[in-house]
């Protein structure tokens, strides 16, 4: 039987050699190396001014593959593939290309839309916290504050305001355990995730059910969701107070400087000339008093309803008090909406580098999951759970116990991974912001899943994947290229590199044996798609 079967595998392999040698057979051999159709093919396409239909443009370029494959084989041969700094670029270049394939462009396109249809409206709203215990907690820690959090919620329930409710709360400045604010704009990005969900998803006059963060526990009332008015550029001259609490004499002094700016404007002297001359803005005025475009929330008050009062580019107002001075502001541009190509690399980057990473790139975790049979066994969680609910994972006593738990945890390709592999995962990469210890373990599972289930698919790049084997194949060549040819020509003197080039040619046609498949390149046609 095992005879019977060594002869079967190896028909297998014959057979597969052969079907792979019909189907992309070698098209040149360099230096002992051999290079499949494939290859010639990928980077003749590469070259627009080859067409491969063509017999003499064909035959140009075979003479142009081979000195290109002789100085990479002589880059090789002189050990540039083996020098560190190659070894770094080509490294780089890889995980580079690697992200590019271990990804879901569209899945990310479409979280970042949720994240940019959000900027369309600005809600603001009042906020009552009831603050966690700082530093790492586990769920006990949590229960005085939600107590206090639900206390609060039926006393507005039960007819008490919400403002009512949050001045008594804060009327003792000694209490730190609660605070109550009013929030007139809020934008996307600007919250914790669970926070920005929830804001972004009330209506005018709704208050939200106690909401837990990594903070403490969040009432919220919502006041209003107003469409974004966008973005304005401002001019504007400043006649500053002369210090920060002035006297009534000197509000009128500075108000009567700023008015008679803002005659001569009307006069129809020039708005930049005059903040050259009369801003105390030092930075702005050096450029005329202008200032970076600004949304609603980013200025004084008084300042901001100014600006997006002005309707038409040129527009001046009148002197506008601030805690700073008079200001007169003339409207140099209005954005009403920025494009989501515009925000697009802003957003990602944000996603990308916070929690928001779950949302970036959760299509491409379930696809990967689906696609290698991701099975989970929530009772062998729970046990974990449980464990957390007592000690931190970063805890000593959390790992002696969780790395005795051996149950399955979740499988992949048929493979178990147990409930120690993760508590191991845990205890060499604690990365989680998260201060609520089954917070913390849950964003380190999925990380654990996410990692297992990339490396699965880099594996299977080099393997699986025709396309990204010739890139990386082409930009390892293109690396030794450079090195060799920047050694043998381009460092020398110009006047010299053309006969350099020359005897370089001549040199590597005498050094390495070459042999071309001249039966496949005259049928070359037949392998073209």
């Amino acid at each position: 039987m095992k005879k019977i079967g060594m002869l079967f595998i190896s028909l297998v392999l014959v057979t597969t050699v052969e079907a792979k040698e019909k189907k992309d057979p070698v098209v040149i051999t360099v230096a002992g190396k051999e290079i499949p159709l494939s290859e010639f093919i990928y980077m003749a396409r590469k070259d627009n001014s080859v067409d491969l239909s063509d017999k003499k443009s064909v035959d140009y370029y075979v003479e142009l593959f081979k000195i290109y494959k002789l100085k990479v084989a002589d880059a090789e041969s002189l050990g540039v593939h083996k020098a560190s700094k190659f070894e770094k670029e080509l490294g780089e270049y890889t995980r580079q290309l690697q992200e590019s394939y271990l990804s879901d462009k569209a899945a990310e396109d479409s979280a970042m839309r949720v994240v940019y249809e959000r900027t369309k409206y600005i809600p603001g709203f009042k906020h009552i916290l009831f603050y966690l215990p700082g530093g790492e907690i586990v769920p006990k820690d949590t229960v005085e504050a939600y107590k206090k959090a639900m206390e609060a919620y039926n006393r507005i329930e039960n007819g008490e305001s919400f403002e009512s409710v949050g001045e008594s709360l804060t009327s003792d400045p000694q209490r730190k355990d609660v605070t109550y604010v009013s929030e007139a704009h809020v934008y996307p990005l600007q919250m914790l995730k669970v926070l920005e969900e929830k804001i972004f998803s009330m209506e005018p006059g709704e208050i939200s059910f106690p909401l837990r963060s990594m903070i403490g526990f969040h009432l919220f009332k919502l006041d209003r969701k107003i469409p974004n008015p966008g973005k304005v550029r401002i001019a504007h001259i400043l006649t500053s107070f002369p210090s920060s609490d002035p006297t009534d004499e000197e509000v009128e002094q500075i108000r009567m400087k700023s008015d008679s700016i803002y005659r001569e404007i009307l006069s129809g002297k020039d708005f930049a000339e005059l903040a050259g001359q009369y801003s105390n803005d030092t930075v702005s005025s050096k450029r005329g008093g202008l200032l970076p475009y600004f949304g609603l929330g980013e200025m004084v008050d008084p300042f901001e309803k100014a600006a997006f009062a002005l309707e038409n580019t040129g527009d001046v107002s009148e002197p506008v008090k601030t805690r700073y001075g008079f200001h007169l502001l003339k409207l140099i541009d209005k954005k009403t909406e920025t494009s989501f190509e515009e925000l697009e690399s802003q957003i990602y980057g944000f996603m990308k580098r916070s929690e928001r990473n779950f949302e970036l790139y959760s299509g491409f975790d379930e696809k990967m999951k689906a696609r290698h049979g991701y099975v989970f066994y929530p009772e062998a969680y729970a046990e974990l759970q449980r464990l957390a609910n007592d000690y931190f994972p970063t805890d000593t006593s959390f790992f002696y116990r969780g790395i005795e738990m051996a149950k399955p945890l979740m499988r992949l390709d048929t493979i178990d991974y147990m409930q120690n592999d993760f508590v191991d995962y845990m205890n060499r990469r604690p990365t989680s912001a998260k201060t609520l210890s089954i917070d913390y373990m849950q964003e380190i599972y999925d990380l654990f899943v996410r990692d297992i289930v990339t490396e699965m698919e880099r594996e299977k790049l080099g393997q699986d994947n025709a396309e990204y084997n010739m890139i990386v194949k082409e930009y390892y060549d293109g690396i030794l290229l450079f090195e060799i040819s920047n050694k043998r020509v381009w460092s020398q003197p110009a006047d010299e590199q053309e006969k350099l080039e020359a005897e370089w040619i001549k040199e590597l046609n005498e050094k390495y044996p070459v042999t071309i498949n001249k039966k496949v390149i005259r049928k070359i046609k037949k392998y073209l798609n």
